[in-house]
């Protein structure tokens, strides 16, 4: 099948590029809420602030390993955007980021400020985006 017939492909691929930068950016986010909370508990000392630093290093992991998942949903976005036979993974993944943003959504409906939520509707746009650009190349396979 030429690639030009695939109508998900440059959506693919513009929103796994998108992923892939987002990811890098929040990757060193979390590098440095890493390295900062490690600075926090050896700089101030005492149990609060190696609390803090433990906590500030923790959450510095966790938003690595969600970038991570980020980069590689990214990385094959663009990399199999031109392979309809690949279409169905990239469609499961993207369902996994609409639950994944999903369920952020329903927790900035929990917390006390509006900009959460607006701020987690926004981010449900992208992983929207990459499974309808999947399913448009799946639906090209048929």
């Amino acid at each position: 099948m030429n690639d030009t017939q695939l109508k998900g492909r440059m959506m693919l691929k513009v929103v796994g590029i998108l992923y892939i930068v987002f990811a890098a950016i929040s990757i060193f986010g979390g590098l440095a809420a890493i390295v900062g909370g490690a600075a926090l508990g050896v700089a101030m000392g005492g149990d609060v602030a190696v609390g803090l630093g433990v906590v500030a290093a923790v959450l510095g992991l966790v938003a690595i390993l969600g970038s991570v998942f980020g980069l590689v949903v990214g990385i094959l976005g663009v990399k199999w955007c031109n392979r309809p036979d690949k279409a169905g993974v990239l469609f499961v993944l993207g369902i996994v980021l609409v639950v994944l943003a999903a369920l952020q959504l329903l927790a900035a409906f929990s917390g006390d400020g509006s900009t959460s939520v607006v701020s987690a509707l926004i981010g449900l746009v992208l992983p929207v985006l990459y499974t309808v650009g999947a399913w448009q190349n799946k639906q090209s396979l048929q």
